[in-house]
């Protein structure tokens, strides 16, 4: 699997075992079918070409077995080259006619009739199987404006969950375990350890000298982006308005979750900003030792191999003012193009990847998560048990996840500049708010 160890919500499906962006054909199969009974696959690189390709050439294999009319050719597509090669497709007339699909470009394909209705295409029992247990969050990016279903979720993932480093909490005296976003910062606090073990607040506490930081706060948009929204999620607002038009934390709620955030960056619990230069470093803090509580997307192999001490727990969501648990999501989608040339074939294939096998394996293979509940453990075979443990308890509280807005416009990277400023001491509150919303109302306008 990929060294990558921050499984970031926006790259969740983009960079999720990413080792291999090469363009390569795989599963092609070349009996005697007709063209006309051939389906394409589009998909991106979410585990190594190696592995890609094994999968991919099992994945046709299996089709063609159990549709002996048809055959399959499928297509890794790079990330980078993604958004412009399916734009081209679908402008040309001739699209592939299957495609993996991730929310930003659902929301840039809606309106526009590129992806077809599996309401219309599919048979309503298909459809029921195909949603059966699905988090009604996950199907909003998939709707389109008059209520079409224009892909079906397929994996997901990318939940970053809050997460303790059980050395750190037993070096800290075992505090008890936060519940609420309040309760995370004295539980920060508590988990913060200079280099000769005194705690923050004790007599001789050397901040220059920290060995461990209670949470880590990466100022990285690429992480924060996982973690941010649930703050404003919990505490019953919203990064954006309910028409889309301008913020939604405006509000009494917005400002309190942002006073949170505040509390804790200020808290000398925290990690400081220029604590590291790396990415990898900041996603890596809990399992290093480095940080007692973080906002944790995954644990890769690597990750296992780099810190065999290491040893985590997952904690439920914390609770907003309200009670309310959410997650930042993610998920990755099947869509058939409308404008396919082999509607059945095109079909065919859809429901074949969506199978529970082909499914599972794709999941398991990516380290992602089920759509679909599960009995028991999904996961039992990964290299490291502390894997098993770790992914199995995230699959247990995909019930909290939620996915980020669907909108024609992408301010989320602004806005994390924006409350980054407030974090960071550079804007006061109302500044921040003034704005963000000055700039957020002309973003929607222009999208509009």
């Amino acid at each position: 699997m990929s060294s990558t160890s921050e499984l970031d919500r926006r790259r969740f499906l983009q960079a999720l075992g990413a080792a291999g962006a090469g363009l390569a054909l795989g599963g092609c199969s070349s009996g005697s079918k007709s063209a006309g009974g051939t389906a394409t696959y589009w998909v991106q690189p979410n585990a190594s070409q190696q592995q890609m390709q094994a999968f991919l050439k099992d994945l046709a294999a299996g089709f063609q077995a159990a549709n002996k009319q048809y055959t399959a050719k499928t297509l890794i597509v790079p990330w980078e080259d993604s958004q412009t090669k399916l734009t081209a497709a679908f402008s040309s007339g001739n699209p592939p006619d299957v495609t993996y699909q991730i929310a930003p470009w659902m929301n840039i394909w809606r309106e526009t009739g590129v992806l077809a209705d599996f309401h219309k295409i599919a048979p309503k029992e298909d459809v029921d199987k195909f949603l059966d247990g699905v988090n009604s969050s996950l199907l909003d990016a998939a709707k389109g404006p008059k209520g079409e279903l224009l892909a079906i979720p397929y994996v997901t993932g990318g939940s970053h969950q809050l997460t303790v480093n059980l050395n750190i909490w037993e070096q800290a005296g075992k505090p008890p375990l936060p519940t609420t976003y309040d309760e995370m910062i004295p539980f920060a606090k508590a988990m913060t350890i200079d280099t000769a073990g005194r705690k923050l607040g004790t007599p001789g506490f050397d901040a220059k000298h920290v060995a461990s930081y209670g949470m880590n706060w990466p100022p990285v948009p690429s992480i924060e982006d996982n973690y941010l929204w649930h703050y404003f999620w919990s505490f019953g607002s919203d990064y954006v308005s309910a028409d889309g038009k301008d913020i939604g934390f405006d509000n009494d709620n917005g400002r309190a979750a942002l006073r949170n955030m505040k509390a804790m960056v200020d808290s000398g619990a925290a990690t400081p900003p220029g604590l590291y230069t790396d990415e990898s470093k900041w996603g890596n803090a809990i399992f290093a030792g480095k940080a007692g509580m973080q906002w944790v997307g995954g644990f890769t192999a690597d990750q296992a191999k780099a810190f065999p001490k290491a040893r985590v727990r997952v904690l439920e969501p914390p609770k907003g003012p309200g009670g309310e648990q959410l997650i930042v999501g993610a998920c990755g989608y099947i869509a058939v193009a409308a404008k396919s040339k082999h509607p059945e074939a095109a079909y065919a294939l859809a429901k074949y990847i969506l199978s529970p096998e082909p499914q599972e394996k794709y999941t398991r293979l990516i380290l992602a998560l089920p759509v679909h509940p599960v009995n028991g453990d999904f996961y039992t075979d990964l290299p490291d048990p502390r894997m098993n443990e770790f992914q199995n308890a995230v699959e247990k509280l995909g019930k909290y996840t939620r996915i980020t807005r669907v909108l024609k416009y992408q301010p989320q990277e602004y806005l994390m500049g924006k409350i980054n400023d407030y974090l960071a001491g550079k804007q006061d509150l109302d500044a921040m708010i003034r704005d963000a919303s000055k700039q957020v109302r002309q973003m929607a306008a222009a999208a509009n």
